[in-house]
């Protein structure tokens, strides 16, 4: 489980091959973007979910459920949303 408590770019996540169960949203921001990339150090390189809006986590129920692979790493953009916990488990080394 990885917990961000700020916005930021190229939020890295883990650089092994992973997978992304859910990502827990615990507050609504103003106009909230939350990128997540199939890469080990780019929030903007192999995107494989956005989620934009001010309503993130009422929208949401507080969790956006996931259940993917992330073959390369995960590695997201978060952009003015904040309160962001990824939850994952590491599937080997990359």
């Amino acid at each position: 489980m990885l917990y961000r408590a700020t916005a930021g770019a190229d939020v890295v996540v883990t650089t092994q091959p992973a997978l992304l169960i859910r990502i827990l949203v615990g507050k609504d921001v103003s106009s909230g973007i939350i990128e997540v990339s199939d890469s080990k150090t780019d929030g903007d390189g192999n995107v494989k979910i956005y989620a934009e809006g001010s309503t993130l986590m009422t929208a949401n129920g507080g969790a956006i459920e996931v259940g993917a692979v992330f073959e390369n790493g995960i590695t997201a953009d978060l952009t003015n949303q904040t309160n962001v916990t990824f939850v994952f488990a590491n599937l080997g080394k990359g």
